[in-house]
């Protein structure tokens, strides 16, 4: 199982990776918006972004999976970046 994080009100994050947005400065603004029932980040970027919603568990509204949101797996947070993902360093 994978969480998604993404922001509520502010998209500032999908620059992440072209300009100044640090995600980790800006933790507390992402809400848990579900879980994927999904084994990998890959996966929970398909299945973010194309379904099927069978895998999906919804506790907020939300967007596709896309640059900027941050996903969890095994207590480990990663930033969906431009090209892959990039785990971050949360205290």
């Amino acid at each position: 199982m994978i969480k998604v994080f993404q922001m509520a009100k502010s998209h500032d994050s999908f620059s992440y990776g072209m300009g100044d947005f640090d995600p980790v400065k800006n933790i507390d603004k992402y809400v848990h918006v579900a879980d994927l029932n999904v084994n990998t980040l890959d996966e929970a970027f398909e299945v973010g972004n194309v379904g099927p919603e069978e895998k999906y568990t919804r506790y907020s509204r939300m967007h596709s999976v896309s640059v900027g949101d941050i996903l969890e797996m095994d207590g480990i947070k990663y930033v969906v970046a431009i090209f892959g993902f990039d785990r971050l360093e949360v205290a």
